[in-house]
């Protein structure tokens, strides 16, 4: 495999030139919660950037860290790749990343081992945890799929309890599956 990375440097986020083809959208809450945790921990990852070949930067991967650095130098990986080498990066690069599936477990004991004194980052840890349980509640959920399937029934009006019993016991006892209903 080829190894694209040409070098490593700190710019000036304001002069990084956004990609145009860029097709992130971020919310408020998730830039709160960057926000959050770049000032509680920092710099912990680099931008993807282009070498334009004439001075400039153009992002690929890194355009909310840029946005809420402004006028500070961030970490930047400088790739050596072409402008349609750089669309494949930005189409793929976050998608790959989502497509891991989360281990519950683990990702619980990991939010149960830090500890933070930002509101936004407990939020953010919050709002982790009550994702991951809404997923797990919808996967174990009852399979209904018998509901799915055609289904064939008689209902039989009986005078009372005991007519009731005695024919359930009469159809069991001839093979016919069958259940009690009272309404």
């Amino acid at each position: 495999m080829k190894d694209r990375i040409s070098s490593f440097r700190r710019i000036k986020a304001s002069l990084l030139k956004r990609n145009a083809r860029n097709w992130r959208e971020h919310t408020e809450s998730q830039e709160t919660a960057l926000r959050a945790i770049l000032n509680e921990v920092g710099f912990a990852s680099a931008c993807l950037v282009r070498d334009c070949k004439n001075g400039t930067y153009e992002l690929i991967d890194g355009h909310l860290r840029a946005d809420i650095a402004e006028d500070e130098r961030v970490p930047c990986l400088i790739l050596n790749v072409t402008k349609k080498e750089a669309d494949k990066i930005l189409a793929t690069f976050d998608v790959l990343t989502t497509m891991a599936r989360t281990d519950q477990l683990a990702l619980e004991r990991l939010i149960g081992t830090i500890s933070t004194e930002s509101e936004a980052v407990q939020e953010l840890f919050d709002s982790i945890k009550i994702k991951n349980l809404e997923l797990q509640e919808m996967c174990e959920a009852e399979d209904e799929t018998q509901l799915l399937v055609d289904s064939y029934r008689i209902l039989i009006d009986c005078e009372n309890e005991s007519e009731q019993v005695t024919l359930l016991k009469r159809f069991k006892k001839e093979g016919i599956k069958c259940r009690a209903w009272i309404s």
